[in-house]
């Protein structure tokens, strides 16, 4: 999961370019509004301490994009692949995710809230002490993630299903997930006290 940069990126300003197929560049401290980014590719990009605000990726490729201390509010990922993603310290709040492929993701020390996760696959992902507040998850499919010291405050899992992945550090409050979606996934006894107690299931020694 882990990978570097293959080349040193140049440092550029965001607003400069119309076509928005890029590569090996870096961009720092930069407001990213309203944007409306379709069949484009990003490719061994990195963006630092930069603000997306209600901007539209559709249909886009990102293949080793890093962002870090950033934060992301109203944006749209729509069909979309990403491979090699990193969110390291990162906010992302009002997120949609639609119809979308996911691998290979890492999100560290970061915020995910009150965002919707849609008809959307995630493979071998990891998400390390990152905070999941008020998100829906929808028809989704989530293989072989795993969730290390996160914490679920009031998340929705409606028909999402979690093959071998590995919540067992995790903490669940009032969060709302079916067991059977939870069938040959890692799961702590605390884990279920959690969720059943949630359902109205009082289990006693």
């Amino acid at each position: 999961m882990k990978w570097e940069f293959n080349r040193t990126l140049r440092l550029e300003s965001f607003k400069d370019y119309e076509d928005l197929t890029l590569s090996y560049l870096m961009f720092k401290n930069e407001a990213i509004v309203n944007a409306n980014i379709h069949f484009e590719t990003f490719r061994e990009v990195y963006f630092q301490k930069c603000q997306f605000k209600n901007t539209v990726f559709d249909n886009t490729f990102l293949g080793k994009v890093k962002f870090q201390n950033c934060e992301l509010n109203g944006v749209t990922f729509n069909e979309c692949n990403l491979s090699n993603v990193i969110f390291d310290n990162c906010k992302l709040i009002n997120i949609s995710i639609f119809s979308s492929t996911l691998n290979n993701l890492n999100i560290t020390e970061s915020l995910l809230e009150y965002s919707k996760i849609e008809n959307t696959q995630i493979e071998n992902s990891l998400l390390d002490d990152v905070k999941l507040m008020e998100n829906i998850h929808r028809h989704n499919k989530y293989a072989y993630l795993n969730f290390y010291k996160c914490q679920f405050i009031r998340d929705n899992f409606i028909a999402t299903n979690f093959k071998e992945c590995d919540l067992k550090t995790s903490n669940f409050k009032e969060t709302k997930i079916s067991l059977d979606d939870l069938i040959s996934s890692k799961l702590s006894v605390l884990n279920l006290l959690e969720i059943t107690s949630f359902m109205g299931i009082i289990i006693e020694e």
